[in-house]
């Protein structure tokens, strides 16, 4: 998958000139800290992290009814009142 993010540009210059330093490409740095911090996570919480991915993709039917995801829809698509300005 592809994605865009805003990186300040000094910190850019450090991590390219780092990864090539290693023989590194920047994409396969964050490939690399990315997997780091979620194994991380699920050692401080013993969960899996991406247990909410498999919840958040699982059909509406079978969802918890107090799933976050359910709390961002039902919040998302209320109507919203109009304001007078």
């Amino acid at each position: 998958m592809k994605t865009t993010i805003d990186v300040p540009d000094d910190l850019h210059r450090a991590v390219k000139a780092r990864a090539a330093l290693e023989g590194r490409s920047v994409r396969d740095v964050t490939i690399d800290l990315y997997r780091r911090w979620l194994g991380e996570l699920m050692t401080e919480t013993g969960t899996d992290p991406h247990a909410w991915l498999r919840t958040g993709l699982a059909p509406a039917s079978q969802r918890d009814a107090g799933s976050p995801d359910r709390a961002v829809r039902s919040t998302r698509d209320r109507p919203v009142a109009a304001t007078e300005t």
